[in-house]
């Protein structure tokens, strides 16, 4: 088979099409992960030993469509961050939740 995925893709329902997006989307998390812990030149072996979990679990948090809250403060942590939640409501009032008030941000 020589099709591309793009090719293959554009020949799905339209709604398979939605719902590979919703997919990826819902995979930015665990790829923002990913691409802080390349820019701090680390692995995900280096992350899995400072968070107490295993390789396999960092490379699973890196591509999973739901993680836990506890498990990106894990792997925040080993990597020397926090994690802030923002809580948005339909009618747009907005509330932060800072899981790790210690860990100060440097002004940009």
């Amino acid at each position: 088979m020589d099709a591309d995925w793009k090719t293959l893709r554009a020949e799905l329902p339209q709604a398979s099409q939605d719902r590979l997006d919703a997919l990826r989307q819902r995979r930015k998390l665990g790829a923002e992960l990913a691409s802080l812990r390349k820019e701090l030149s680390l692995t995900q072996q280096a992350v899995a030993a400072g968070a107490s979990m295993t390789q396999n679990t960092v490379s699973k948090i890196e591509g999973a469509d739901d993680v836990l809250l506890s498990s990106i403060s894990r792997y925040m942590h080993s990597i020397g961050g926090g994690v802030e939640v923002i809580l948005k409501t339909g009618d747009g009032k907005v509330r932060r939740v800072d899981l790790d008030p210690q860990i100060m941000i440097k002004p940009a």
